[in-house]
C-alpha cells in the first residue's frame, strides 16, 4: 500500500524538498524542526526504508550546508505484519539497521509502528446466518459485512478466517464469506476451506489495525461493540450502536 511514489498525493518529491526548506527557513512565522517520510504500509523488508533513509540523510547534510539544522527524522511507519504467512521484519534489526544511519547526525529519531502494535491484538467476531451452495461458488453468509471491515473490499486484504468452536457436524467446503449488503464487493474472504453450519461463529483474525478505524454506517448498519480482552477478563468499551442512534443528528425543518 504505496504513498511514497510520484504517483501518490501525498507529501512533496525530495527533489523539490531542499528549496522549499530554504524557502520555509526565510519565513518568521515558520520554525523547521525536522524531515518526516513515509514511504507505504504493510512493508515487509528493510531494504525499502533503509533507500528511503538513504535520500532523507542527503537531504539533511544539504539542510546542514544552507544552515538549516533539524531537530528530528521522523523514518514514519508501515512495518507489516503477518497476515498470512508472510514475512516479517525482524523489529530489533529494523531499529539497529535505522540507528546505524542517523546516529552520526545527532537527531532524534521518531518511528510511528502503527499497525506492528495493533493490528494483531484485534479479531472481529461475526455469525453465520445462511449458507448457499451454488453450481460455481459456495458462499457463507454472516452478519458482519463490508461496512465492519473494509480492507478485503478495498486492497482485497487477507485476513484469516477460524471457527469460534471447532465443530465437524458442518458442511465442508470451500466458502467465498460474504455479508449482507447488496454490493459484489461485499466480502471479507474468498475460497476458504471450511467446515460450516449455520450459527456458527467465525473469528476474522488481526483486525486490530485499519478495522473499526475505517469501518461505517453504510446501508444504514450500525456499527458493532468492542470488547476489550485481557486473560480471562473482558470489558465492553465501546456500545454497539443502534437503529435509533443512526438518526440521532437528522433534523427535521419545521419553518
Amino acid at each position: 500500500i504505496s504513498t511514497g511514489l510520484k504517483e501518490n498525493k501525498f507529501g512533496i518529491d525530495i527533489e523539490d524538498a531542499l528549496d522549499l526548506y530554504i524557502k520555509a527557513n526565510q519565513a518568521e512565522c515558520i520554525d523547521i524542526v525536522g524531515v518526516d517520510c513515509h514511504i507505504g504500509s504493510q512493508i515487509t523488508q528493510v531494504e525499502p526504508f533503509l533507500e528511503s533513509l538513504d535520500k532523507v540523510c542527503v537531504l539533511v547534510e544539504k539542510l546542514k550546508q544552507n544552515n538549516i539544522n533539524i531537530k528530528h527524522i521522523d523514518v514514519g511507519g508501515g512495518v507489516g505484519i503477518d497476515y498470512e504467512n508472510n514475512d516479517t521484519i525482524d523489529i530489533k534489526k529494523y531499529i539497529e539497521k535505522i540507528i546505524s544511519k542517523i546516529k552520526s547526525l545527532e537527531v532524534e529519531i521518531i518511528l510511528e509502528p502503527g499497525r506492528a502494535i495493533v493490528g494483531k491484538a484485534g479479531v472481529f467476531i461475526t455469525q453465520v446466518e445462511y449458507l448457499k451452495q451454488t453450481e460455481n461458488k459456495s458462499f457463507c453468509i454472516v452478519d458482519g459485512a463490508m461496512n465492519d471491515l473494509l480492507r478485503p473490499s478495498l486492497y482485497n486484504a487477507y485476513h484469516q478466517i477460524l471457527p469460534v468452536i471447532k465443530d465437524k457436524n458442518g458442511i465442508a467446503d470451500t466458502w467465498d464469506i460474504v455479508g449482507p449488503i447488496c454490493e459484489t464487493g461485499d466480502f471479507l474472504a474468498k475460497d476458504r476451506s471450511l467446515t460450516l453450519k449455520q450459527g456458527d461463529y467465525l473469528a476474522v483474525m488481526d483486525t486490530g489495525a485499519y478495522g473499526f478505524t475505517m469501518s461505517s454506517n453504510y446501508n444504514s448498519r450500525p456499527r458493532v461493540a468492542e470488547v476489550m480482552v485481557s486473560g480471562e477478563e473482558h470489558s465492553l468499551i465501546r456500545k454497539r450502536e443502534t437503529i435509533e442512534s443512526l438518526y440521532n443528528n437528522e433534523i427535521i425543518d419545521e419553518k
